[in-house]
């Protein structure tokens, strides 16, 4: 079972490094053609606005959450078309939402490019899906490169010197182009892009609304964060999410390419054990894969702290960057560094409580993580804090979250059981 999660893992760090070598060109490219300045705050928020609803699916939520119950339900196809149906409108309901409050936070201008961003995330609901069947099904390679597929139809509309409306319709576009390209994976198993849409799923009624909104919010809160960050700068002044968005694409990295693809990898395996009620070695597997996380992250958080500003010249040196703005990346990466220890225990005990469907555990932790982080960074702003401080506060957030999160399975029957 081990070494069917580092293959596992090991594919997916591949895929993902592609893609984040794709993300790390295309923010190359936002730098050297806008370097710090609104317009490139505008280009990112373009991109970021709709990662609030994408990071609700991609981050884990929806995989947290279709992964456990596929693993108990026979009738799949009418599993996913009650899913696929029922997260679409809730989607158009939360879209609705967001672009009342962006009515009354941004002028006209901006208001409209993000409206139309937005709409991005519709394709998504199907591409996420489609992943998280897959995922189950254990076929991580095509979704592994889901990121460099988005990144690549992005990078054209930047190279085509595509602005403004035009590239937020380039968001839609690259959206639909990723939705493709996964759905084509999906003819290599026994479902299909159609089998998303099963006649008569009135007679499963297996899911209701409301506990849809409820899973998806105890998920996938807690994947919002770093959209919230760059949310907040947008206050500060100009050049300020550039910047941030600069120092977290060097810290996401070796975040996203090593120390969370193991805990993607783990959960199929984790809720087919739980499922099959083969809880013995869960708790052994959980201290091993944290420990062992956690000194690699520490490693590699004390060579970016030692060489960060030399990291930073290595990566947007090409773009011209002045030296007073890589050392403010340099100084906003080295905020990142204490999150980097702990972001992947966090992810390791997170698909724990997703294994286990502890529903009622993470809504009341992605809530108070969720208006913490609002509460900080609102702090932050209003007394004009600079960047740094909302990169600090994301590091000091998760240590309180890793701390949260495994005094609770320690505190729970089943962790108490499943440690000895």
């Amino acid at each position: 079972m081990i070494k069917s999660i580092l293959r596992n893992g090991l594919i997916l760090s591949l895929g993902i490094l592609i893609g984040r070598l794709s993300g790390y060109i295309r923010e190359l490219i936002i730098a050297y053609k806008f370097g710090v300045s609104t317009q490139a705050d505008n280009i990112i928020l373009m991109l970021t606005i709709p990662d609030l609803l994408n990071n609700l699916l991609a981050g884990g939520a929806i995989s947290g959450i279709l992964i456990p119950l596929i693993s108990r339900e026979e009738d799949v196809k009418r599993l996913l078309t009650e899913f696929t149906k029922k997260l679409f409108f809730i989607f158009l309901a939360m879209y609705i939402f967001i672009v009342s409050i962006l009515f009354f936070t941004y002028d006209l201008y901006i208001f409209s490019l993000l409206t139309i961003s937005l709409l991005s995330v519709f394709p998504n609901v199907f591409t996420f899906i489609s992943s998280s069947y897959l995922q189950y099904k254990k076929r991580f390679k095509a979704q592994s490169l889901n990121t460099l597929v988005f990144n690549v139809v992005i990078i054209v509309f930047l190279l085509l010197g595509f602005q403004n409306y035009i590239f937020a319709v380039g968001v839609i576009v690259a959206s639909l182009a990723r939705m493709i390209w996964i759905s084509y994976d999906l003819t290599f198993t026994n479902m299909q892009f159609r089998s998303f849409f099963v006649a008569d799923t009135n007679k499963a009624n297996k899911i209701k609304y409301r506990l849809m909104v409820f899973m998806i919010l105890a998920n996938g809160l807690i994947f919002i964060n770093p959209m919230l960050d760059k949310l907040f700068a947008s206050f500060l002044q100009a050049g300020s999410v550039a910047i941030l968005s600069y120092s977290e694409k060097i810290y996401l990295l070796p975040v996203s390419v090593f120390l969370t693809t193991y805990a993607v990898a783990m959960l199929p395996e984790l809720s087919k054990m739980i499922a099959n009620g083969d809880t013995s070695n869960i708790g052994r597997m959980l201290k091993k894969t944290i420990i062992f996380n956690i000194a690699i992250s520490l490693c590699i958080a004390i060579f970016m702290y030692i060489f960060s500003y030399d990291i930073v010249k290595l990566f947007y040196g090409v773009a011209n960057i002045e030296d007073e703005n890589s050392m403010l990346i340099s100084t906003v990466l080295d905020g990142y560094l204490l999150s980097l220890v702990f972001v992947g225990a966090n992810s390791i005990l997170l698909n724990i409580f997703f294994a286990y469907k502890w529903y009622g555990k993470l809504i009341y932790y992605s809530l108070f993580m969720l208006s913490s982080k609002v509460v900080i960074n609102g702090l932050l702003v209003y007394f004009n804090y600079d960047v740094f401080h909302i990169a600090a506060s994301t590091s000091l957030l998760m240590v309180l979250s890793v701390i949260i999160l495994l005094s609770t399975y320690l505190m729970s029957t089943t962790g108490i059981r499943t440690l000895q």
